[in-house]
């Protein structure tokens, strides 16, 4: 059995950030994803390159182009827990295909249960 041991900051009171030696998670508090919230998620993911980066979008209502700009560019971030509004935009411009997606953080942290084989229409 292996245990991981997280630690847990907060950023300024909008973004929690777990670590530990092979994960990072970084769940932005803000209901926007926005160029300033993307600003700072893409500096947090630089900082831990490193480590497998998943970003948990429970608390994202919606998110703007310069999220989705950043996730373009990052290409090593995977997402879990996302809204169905933002999952719906992820595949409307195609950007599901450049990051990883999964149902929860369990399945982030066991790499299994990753969403793929997406085909559904928008009405």
């Amino acid at each position: 059995m292996v245990i991981h041991i997280f630690q847990l900051k907060l950023y300024n009171g909008n973004m929690e950030i777990k670590t530990s030696d092979k994960y990072c998670i970084l769940t932005p508090m803000s209901p926007t994803l926005d160029g300033y919230e993307s600003l700072r998620l893409f500096d947090e993911i630089s900082e831990h390159q490193n480590l497998n980066v998943g970003l948990d979008l429970s608390y994202v209502q919606e998110c703007t182009i310069d999220f989705l700009e950043m996730l373009r560019n990052i290409k090593t971030v995977s997402l879990f827990n996302v809204p169905a509004d933002v999952f719906a935009l992820l595949n409307f411009m195609h950007m599901d295909k450049c990051v990883n997606l999964f149902v929860s953080e369990l399945d982030f942290k066991a790499n299994r249960r990753r969403i793929l084989n997406r085909r559904f229409s928008i009405v």
